[in-house]
């Protein structure tokens, strides 16, 4: 058996880290035959099923600002051996680290590093120069010294290759599912609508309230449409904070005041993700609006669900390709206001239970393929070093 560690991320501001990691434990655990263990740095006490039951060990040290934190900065980077991250691994039997920083082109532990998206060169004015400084160092450190990258699109494999042409890095594509909660595991849609006030029925944006995601495309459709004499409700789920730009929220906020649609286009904030869940699954439809994605969640659980998906159209929405997607120019409020009429006007709930049972039994297929992919990842690395 390969032991794997993963560095999850605890950190609320990322949820979507933590769940991808959630995942990718819940699809080793579908392998057959598996031959790769996770095993997870760092307190599983505090981490959601199915992490809490992996193996783990503890984080290595020092800790920064002590005694002997230079020498593992100096190790790492001069003699590119890992200094004592990698002697930490290797003596609690760690074969590869992925998901994580570099370790050095000498570690006798592997690191396979993860970039989830190039958003700074393709959005480069949501970022401050001071943060595309840190990933431009952090890429090309991982470009001069890793012994592989994973990527979640093969948009992000051709950035890389575009960025850093002189890299050997090998570049591995693994794209993730996100798989749906069971029924029994979630609260009776009565209850959480009317926890949230809800009273009607509705779309559902589960994006956080970041610049690139796009919300204010779906303001203007709302106002197209109230202009136009219906709104249909639109509920919004997640993170309400941009920690690229404070001033971002409060001010979508006051131009939802202004435009009188507050009502319409409601923000539940960070809710409880059995919640989430509910809602998602009782919308009329799911909208993705946003300018860049890495690969998408929000189009993920929508594949899982097997739900109508209004999503923006950019090249990776493309390269998930979901069975109900239909797709609308980012910048063409006009455009979604008429895909949300169509959709409002063909929600039919029998349809609905139909599209949810086909993509409930595909999503153990699905989920296995993933957690697969990995597996061959792991084993092309560690194999090739041995």
């Amino acid at each position: 058996m390969i032991r794997a560690a993963w560095q999850v991320p605890t950190d609320t501001s990322w949820i979507a880290g933590l769940n991808y990691f959630r995942n990718l434990a819940h699809a080793l655990r579908l392998v057959e035959n598996r031959t790769v263990e996770p095993v997870v740095i760092g307190d599983r006490s505090r981490m959601p099923w199915p992490l809490d039951e992996c193996a783990g060990i503890p984080p290595p040290g020092p800790r920064r600002l002590r005694p002997g934190w230079w020498l593992y900065g100096a190790e790492r980077v001069v003699l590119q051996n890992g200094g004592v991250v990698a002697r930490h691994l290797e003596r609690h039997g760690v074969d590869l680290l992925t998901h994580s920083a570099w370790l050095g082109r000498r570690s006798r532990v592997p690191a396979v590093c993860w970039i989830p998206d190039f958003q700074h060169h393709h959005l480069p004015h949501f970022f401050n120069a001071g943060e595309i400084r840190h990933r431009e160092r952090q890429h090309r450190a991982v470009a001069e010294s890793a012994q592989g990258l994973i990527v979640s699109s093969e948009m992000a494999r051709d950035d890389f290759a575009r960025r850093y042409p002189e890299s050997n890095v090998p570049v591995f594509v693994l794209h993730f599912v996100a798989p749906a909660r069971e029924d029994d595991d979630l609260p009776e849609i009565d209850e959480v609508l009317e926890a949230h006030g809800i009273s009607e029925p509705f779309l559902h944006v589960p994006n956080q309230l970041w610049a690139h995601k796009n919300h204010r495309v779906v303001l203007e459709a709302l106002r197209v449409l109230r202009d136009r004499g219906t709104c249909p409700l639109v509920i919004s789920t997640g993170q309400t904070e941009d920690y690229r730009d404070a001033s971002f929220a409060p001010g979508f906020f006051g131009r939802l005041r202004d435009a009188g649609l507050e009502e319409r286009f409601r923000f539940l904030g960070l809710i409880a993700y059995k919640d989430m869940a509910t809602l998602m699954r009782h919308s009329i439809a799911m909208v993705n609006p946003s300018l860049f994605e890495g690969w998408s969640t929000t189009v993920e659980e929508a594949k899982s669900l097997g739900k109508r998906l209004l999503l923006s159209d950019i090249p990776v929405h493309r390269e998930q390709d979901p069975e109900r997607g239909e797709f609308f120019d980012p910048s063409d409020a006009e455009g979604l206001a008429e895909k949300i009429t169509a959709a409002v006007a063909a929600h039919d709930a029998e349809e609905e239970r139909r599209e949810r049972e086909k993509a409930e039994s595909a999503l153990p297929g699905r989920m296995r393929a993933f957690g697969e992919d990995y597996q061959r990842i792991v084993h092309a690395v560690v194999g090739g070093r041995r």
